[in-house]
């Protein structure tokens, strides 16, 4: 699937477009279904300002081994405050430890830019407004100008 992406397409975040070639790739582990699944993860790297980009499918989050829709659930159960027992069963590598980080990092990072915008908590339009509104992966923590106010910085 990756080999016949339109690389010549695709724009750097330098602005460049056409730039990005293929570069090396590296091992990624994501849980899934209580297993844990190796992932050979492309990355690109820009002729023009030599920064690297890495492709990685919409239903992963940058910097986490857990699915997007597992992370979804886990909010959405928390926030109707329902027991996390049957998240742990149906995928038995997410533990307590990952349930609460997973809602620490919501509530430090996204709970407020997800009311600011009433952007709900579902998989397909979670995504699609946390790229189109804060240009990353909904639950991708990295940091960043607050598009809000500008003088502050989240880490």
């Amino acid at each position: 699937m990756i080999d016949h992406l339109p690389f010549h397409r695709l724009s750097c975040s330098c602005g460049q477009k056409g730039c990005l070639i293929k570069h090396a790739y590296y091992k990624r582990f994501i849980k899934i279904s209580g297993k844990l699944y190796e992932l050979k993860i492309l990355r690109l790297i820009c002729k023009c300002c030599g920064k690297t980009e890495s492709v990685l499918p919409s239903w992963i989050v940058p910097y986490s081994q857990i699915l997007l829709k597992d992370i979804i659930t886990v909010i959405q159960t928390y926030l109707k405050k329902l027991p996390f027992e049957n998240i742990m069963i149906n995928n038995l590598l997410i533990d307590e430890s990952n349930i609460r980080y997973i809602i620490r990092q919501f509530n430090r990072h996204w709970r407020e830019r997800l009311a600011v915008f009433k952007i709900p908590i579902n998989h397909k339009f979670t995504t699609i407004m946390s790229f189109k509104k804060y240009n990353r992966q909904f639950m991708q923590i990295k940091s960043t100008s607050n598009i809000l106010f500008n003088n502050t910085h989240i880490t």
